[in-house]
């Protein structure tokens, strides 16, 4: 079994935050939000979570941790370079490569 705690760090506030190595992970793959959100998904989400939901809660499945979507949702805007106006777009894209892991 996964543990996607290996992956985070706690933060004082009670926040999560990713570890500086998994970020760095990424940046290779960067130019491709599906490929950044499923690597990053599959680190975030244990398996058993991604079967049994989604990023809505939608057609009779749980939503995701919503904590743990928020840090998926700005790191793969960090790491892509979303701009401020794209990111209604990239969003979508993210949900639909999250549903698809």
């Amino acid at each position: 079994m996964q543990d996607v705690n290996q992956y985070l760090i706690k933060m004082s506030d009670g926040s999560i935050a990713l570890k500086e190595h998994v970020k760095e992970s990424l940046l290779p793959y960067a130019s491709s939000i599906k490929t950044v959100t499923r690597m990053l998904a599959t680190k975030l989400f244990m398996q058993s979570e991604r079967v049994s939901g989604n990023c809505k809660g939608i057609r009779g499945q749980v939503q995701l941790d919503f904590a743990r979507l928020e840090l998926l949702k700005s790191t793969v805007f960090e790491v892509c370079g979303v701009s401020y106006a794209e990111q209604d777009k990239a969003w979508k894209n993210i949900t639909a490569a999250v549903d698809a892991v």
